[in-house]
Order: structure tokens, then sequence, then C-alpha cells
């Protein structure tokens, strides 16, 4: 969102709304309700500054998410025919809800929409965006489903780390990156409901100071992150750290829910899962510290440590964004 109209606090508030009706409702009807009301409030937000890239970014964006809805819908009502088993109608739900996500294979859109909308729209699509098809995904009774489930997101943090590999642009990068981390989600909502959300609370922690700064300094790609010479050290090592955090890199927050879920896993006695987990995992964070050794190297410069900066605020700052292990107490 790079404009403001006089419109936009109430397509914010609808959006808003719409998230809490959908996860209170009783009923498929009101659940799919608050679906299309969160879809068509968040359009005219990605189409605020009026750019052709952003137009073209909304209508995929549309496309994607109506699909997601008809199938849920189509699966709502097939579940009051006595005549299916509710197995079979459960599965269009899933696939929309996967859609709706940008789940494997059903992640085309996510990527191409994220490289054409704003920093302020990513930021929403990436956290806000999630929460009912998640709620949807995970929520649902599948003791017969879990090991489609499982697949998917096997199946979704390796395209996560596969994909974001051949990226120099930030924001289809972040998009691969949010495809991996929600593929940890849905494989730990197979082994514990409360860790799964520990888990997106733990991604949206890290995923909000990042986006935030790359908005503040207008960065887009590799090439800009890496022309900051002339930014603060702390700047710097924050960025560099929230980075290495968001890949997982231990002891930096990033890690922890990793550990967990991982812990969750072997509790239960899964062995193929965490690895292939672990290899998307490993993937990714591969490209985030392409990104941080750079800032990493220009705070080690002589000539760069010459500036005097108090490390205070960096500390502090640090412990703010959840880069610390000790901001697990936050949650």
């Amino acid at each position: 969102m790079t404009a403001f109209t006089p419109a936009t606090p109430l397509f914010i508030m609808t959006l808003i709304l719409s998230t809490f009706l959908s996860i209170s409702a009783s009923h498929w009807l009101l659940l799919w309700l608050g679906l299309e009301l969160n879809l068509l409030s968040f359009i005219p937000l990605i189409m605020t500054s009026k750019s052709l890239q952003e137009s073209e970014g909304a209508i995929k964006y549309f496309m994607a998410q109506a699909l997601g809805s008809a199938l849920i819908l189509l699966g709502a009502l097939m579940m009051f025919n006595p005549h299916l088993s509710p197995q079979i109608s459960t599965i269009p739900v899933i696939l929309g809800a996967m859609n709706k996500l940008g789940l494997a294979p059903c992640h085309f859109w996510f990527p191409n929409v994220m490289a054409s909308i704003s920093w302020m729209s990513c930021l929403i699509l990436s956290t806000w965006q999630k929460i009912i098809p998640l709620l949807i995904l995970i929520s649902l009774p599948m003791s017969q489903m879990s090991v489609f489930l499982m697949t998917t997101g096997a199946l979704s943090s390796l395209v996560g780390g596969i994909g974001g590999m051949n990226q120099t642009s930030l924001r289809p990068l972040l998009a691969y990156s949010s495809i991996g981390h929600l593929g940890w989600m849905v494989c730990t909502s197979t082994v514990s409901l409360t860790s799964s959300f520990i888990y997106f609370f733990s991604y949206v922690l890290i995923i909000l100071p990042i986006m935030l700064v790359l908005m503040s300094k207008n960065i887009f790609s590799n090439i800009q992150l890496f022309s900051m010479n002339k930014s603060k050290i702390s700047f710097q090592l924050i960025t560099a750290s929230l980075f290495m955090s968001l890949g997982g890199l231990p002891p930096l927050f990033g890690f922890f829910p990793k550990w967990m879920a991982i812990q969750y896993m072997a509790s239960s006695q899964m062995l193929i899962l965490p690895l292939l987990l672990i290899l998307g995992a490993l993937m990714n964070l591969y490209f985030y510290l392409n990104l941080a050794f750079p800032m990493i190297i220009n705070i080690l410069n002589p000539s760069f440590m010459k500036k005097k900066e108090s490390m205070s605020f960096t500390v502090m700052s640090s412990l703010l964004l959840g880069l610390s292990p000790l901001s697990l107490f936050l949650i």
C-alpha cells in the first residue's frame, strides 16, 4: 500500500472483522462469507497506488482466491449430502485451503503476486491473510488425511527451498520462504496444534520487522541490499540477524520453532518427514546466508568499524525484534 485513500480505513477494518467472523463462525456459510469479505477488502488495498503491476497482481490474487473459495464452498455443500462419506467431502475443502495458503503444489500464484505488490501488501499477504485458510486446514478432522498433509508439507518445504535459491528479487524470495515455513506449520499440526500456532506466531514475529525494514529503505533486490555500505552498524547487524533468524540458524530465535517441531515429530516416531523438512530448511538457510554474509563482511571491514556507535541500541532492538532466544518467553 503506497497511497492512502479515504476508503482505506474502511477496507482495513473489513479485513480485520472478516477474519474474526470466519474464526468465530459456527456454520460453513458464515465461514465462506468471511472468506469472501476478506478477499474483497484486500484487493482494493493492493491497488491503492493504481500502478499496472499492482493491478496485475490483484487480478492474479483474485483468480487464485476465487478458485479456493469455490472449492471450500463445494466441499461444505458436499458435507450436507448424506450419500457422501466425510472423507470425500473434506477433499475439496483441503484443496481450497491449500490454494488459498499457497501450499505446494498449489503455490504457483503466490510468488508472482508477491513480486507485483508493495511491501505492506506483501506483509499482510504473508501473515494476516494466512490465518483463516490455515485454521481451516489444521482444524479439520483428518485422521485419514494426515499422510496427505505430511506429504504436502514436506513438498512445500522442498519447493520453498529450491524456488528461493534462484531468486534475486527479495519479494519472490520471501514468498518461497513463506511456502517453506507453511510446510513446517502444516506438518507440525499433524502432531500438535499448539506447536503449529506457536510456529506461526514466531514466523510473524520475524517476518514483520524484515518487511518493515525493507519497506523503509525501499529495497526490492539483492543488489540494493548489498549496496547499503553507508548504513549504520546497528542497522546492518539487525538486518543480517533477521535474515539468519528467518532461515533458522541457531541460536537465533527462528531456530527454536523448528527445534520444537522436530521434537514433537521425533516423539511420534517420525523419521523421514523431519529429514525432508530439514533438507528444505537448509536450502532456505543457504540463500539467507547469501544475503546476510555481505552485510556482515561490511560490518567487519576495518574502515566500517571506525564508525563509533553504541551497541545498546542493537541489543535492545534484537530483543524487541525477536532475534534473541529470550523472546521465547514472549509467546
